[in-house]
């Protein structure tokens, strides 16, 4: 797992999230959706119920690391990791 700052492109060590029953059967909904084809080039963000917060999601497979599917700052901010499984 990889949780990354958008605005300064820093890797973050921890976050706390706290969802409403609604956006956390969304965000169950939407990764259901991610698992169902991890080698797709697919994302998804979910919005707070006010639109004031994002969560924006992807899987990340060896297949899809291997490529060019994510920005330099996002590879600079993933360091060593690599994905497993």
């Amino acid at each position: 797992m990889r949780m990354i700052d958008p605005n300064s492109g820093e890797a973050l060590g921890q976050v706390q999230l706290y969802l409403s029953v609604p956006e956390a059967q969304k965000l169950m909904e939407e990764l259901r959706k991610l698992l169902n084809d991890p080698e797709a080039n697919e994302h998804f963000h979910l919005f707070s119920e006010d639109g004031a917060d994002e969560l924006s999601c992807s899987v990340v497979t060896e297949a899809k690391f291997s490529g060019f599917g994510y920005t330099p700052e996002e590879r600079r901010a993933f360091g060593r990791w690599k994905p497993r499984g």
